[in-house]
């Protein structure tokens, strides 16, 4: 696929999430720790629960599948969205060849750097460069299991309309924006929801999984279009290795109820209804 041709199937022939079956609400990050072990075994909600590629390829050396690991009740994200250094050496047929060993319910795929601070066609090649790599992924899991949520990636208006006229064309209206490094490179939430409501005039259809914050007093200053919040703050709010696990237990139930009040009720930008066919034309 050239970077002139944009592709124009319909979702026949790859294996993208729909809407109903998109995860919403709280997401766990979670990696191959005693006490996250402990803690999904013995949960009895109903888990969202986001590995790391990185995690991944340790439970694969160790046999295991997503099911095996966490059972049938809780749902298996899977994530590129791992250390830049780490991911330049990942081949999209290894990464492929991970997912399809460990068999997630959904995998986020072929991410690549685009910081604002990067040459400007080197940001635009990676854009295209992920969204290539998405295409390849979702054709390649086609009849599996797996449903893939697609990156929303681009610094301008000008890389997120490559994301935008593609997910247009397969009919994808649920992805995922990595926003941890708002907080690692201290950029901060203020940028972070300011970017996100860009996103969301650009392309108020969408509905999207943000990686990075947990916080319900953040969330609820957020579009409505965030429906999904994953990260770790749940090891706090359940106070993961400091209490008895049961105790643990309980605490989690009020960090969904927050979160899922928080999530979907934040406040429309007023340009969501002026710029999107300035986006897309």
């Amino acid at each position: 696929m050239s970077q002139n041709q944009i592709p124009i199937e319909n979702n026949q022939g790859f294996s993208l999430a729909s809407s109903a079956e998109a995860p919403k609400g709280p997401v766990l990050l979670m990696e191959k720790q005693e006490a996250h072990d402990q803690f999904h075994r013995k949960s009895q909600h109903d888990l969202t629960v986001l590995l790391r590629l990185t995690t991944v390829i340790t439970l694969v050396n160790l046999g295991h599948t997503a099911e095996s690991w966490f059972g049938e009740n809780i749902t298996v994200i899977t994530t590129t969205t791992i250390n830049d250094k780490i991911l330049s050496k990942l081949e999209w047929l290894e990464e492929l060849e991970i997912v399809q060993a460990f068999e997630p319910d959904f995998h986020i795929p072929c991410d690549y750097p685009d910081y604002q601070t990067d040459d400007p066609d080197l940001r635009h090649n990676h854009v295209w460069n992920c969204l290539e790599g998405t295409l390849w992924i979702a054709q390649n899991l086609a009849g599996t299991k797996t449903k893939v949520l697609p990156l929303i990636k681009g610094a301008t208006p000008e890389e997120r309309r490559l994301c935008y006229q593609v997910f247009d064309h397969l009919g994808i209206n649920d992805c995922v924006f990595y926003g941890t490094q708002y907080f690692t490179a201290n950029v901060g939430f203020y940028q972070l929801r300011d970017d996100l409501r860009t996103i969301v005039s650009e392309a108020p259809h969408l509905k999207i999984m943000l990686i990075g914050l947990q916080s319900p007093r953040w969330l609820t200053q957020l579009p409505p279009q965030i429906v999904a919040a994953a990260g770790q703050r749940w090891i706090n709010e359940v106070q993961l290795r400091e209490v008895p696990l049961n105790q643990s237990q309980r605490l989690y139930e009020p960090m969904e109820r927050n979160i899922n009040a928080a999530l979907g009720h934040g406040q429309m930008p007023i340009t969501a209804w002026t710029s999107r066919a300035e986006v897309t034309a």
